[in-house]
């Protein structure tokens, strides 16, 4: 799911973000997905943002299927790198480091 902190209230970014989201996890081969929806932050989110939520992901998932299996980024890529730097910041976080912006 992604983080509602790059939600900006245009409900057409929002959705295409959360589009993006679940093309992450279908590529990557998640078998569990956290969607997004455009009323999440409210107590009880609409049924029809619920509906059109499961469309998104439903749908990217149909059109990007296989599209993993040919997704192999480079060693030492931006998506390693990135990956070594949210691993670190995790387990520094994880060490009682409270007020450093964990």
């Amino acid at each position: 799911m992604p983080p509602t902190k790059h939600m900006t209230g245009n409900v057409f970014a929002g959705y295409l973000l959360d589009a993006f989201f679940n093309l992450a996890g279908v590529m990557t081969d998640q078998s569990i997905l956290l969607i997004g929806m455009m009323t999440e932050g409210i107590h009880t989110p609409f049924l029809s943002d619920r509906d059109l939520a499961l469309e998104n992901a439903r749908y990217v998932a149909r059109a990007a299927a296989r599209l993993g299996e040919n997704f192999r980024p480079p060693p030492g890529g931006f998506v390693e790198q990135r990956a070594h730097q949210v691993l670190g910041e995790a387990v520094a976080c994880s060490g009682g480091s409270a007020g450093t912006g964990c």
